[in-house]
């Protein structure tokens, strides 16, 4: 007689159930796991709303960074894009609330810094938009485009014996950067180092022929030091590049 074979792997030895809880543990998500698909997800997000903005589609681009802050309120980089939007759509109340929220989780971002001074300065609020930005040098002293918006700021106070350094140095950092020129220009003229004025003027003009407030610029100084011949190109040039 055949011997009979105790059955394997079934509900009344408990051998199947065993299976199915050591599979559905296997299949758990760790938190790990979690963590990492949505750092993935963010990073998707993140990028698609970078695309949009690229293409110029900004509703988009500010519902898609609205959807990453809600799964990531800390996103620094993505709040800071996202007010960089609204102040273009004009919410400058909306894109502040950003700039606020972000610096409360990175108070030394610098970029984050200039961008809420750059707004302050445009409701005309210098005070703590001067705060912002001595911060800003104070935590990356060679950072140009703080040292060039703090420039800007103190000319736009007058202080314009101030404002000649940061300039200055902003220029040394990036050769390229036009408005430091300009604005350097702007700070030796109003304290009448004329000829320093003449080159900043001129190398602004180079490197953006059609900036008029620049040749303007050189054409005054130009009138300064008696030169009336080479005064009249420059505000030839002037307006020819404001009419472009």
């Amino acid at each position: 007689m055949d011997e009979k074979k105790e059955p394997t792997g079934t509900a009344a030895d408990g051998g199947s159930a065993e299976a199915e809880v050591r599979t559905a543990t296997a299949a758990e998500a760790t938190p790990a796991d979690l963590a990492s698909a949505q750092a993935k997800e963010v990073a998707a997000l993140y990028a698609a709303a970078r695309e949009q903005s690229d293409r110029g589609d900004i509703a988009a681009s500010i519902s898609t960074y609205r959807q990453l802050l809600q799964k990531e309120p800390s996103h620094v980089r993505a709040r800071n894009n996202l007010a960089l939007l609204l102040e273009q759509r004009g919410d400058a109340a909306a894109a502040m609330l950003e700039l606020d929220r972000a610096l409360s989780i990175e108070p030394d971002n610098v970029s984050v810094l200039c961008n809420r001074a750059a707004i302050y300065i445009s409701q005309n609020k210098l005070d703590p938009a001067e705060v912002d930005l001595r911060r800003a040098t104070r935590l990356e002293p060679d950072n140009p485009e703080a040292l060039t918006s703090l420039g800007v700021l103190l000319s736009k106070r007058a202080r314009w014996r101030e404002a000649i350094e940061p300039l200055r140095r902003a220029t040394e950092l990036e050769p390229l950067r036009a408005a430091a020129f300009y604005y350097l220009g702007d700070a030796y003229n109003r304290t009448d180092q004329l000829h320093l004025a003449l080159a900043a003027y001129e190398h602004a003009a180079v490197l953006q022929p059609n900036n008029w407030r620049a040749h303007k610029g050189a054409g005054m100084v130009l009138d300064r030091m008696g030169r009336p011949q080479e005064a009249t190109i420059a505000h030839q040039r002037a307006r020819e590049a404001q009419r472009k």
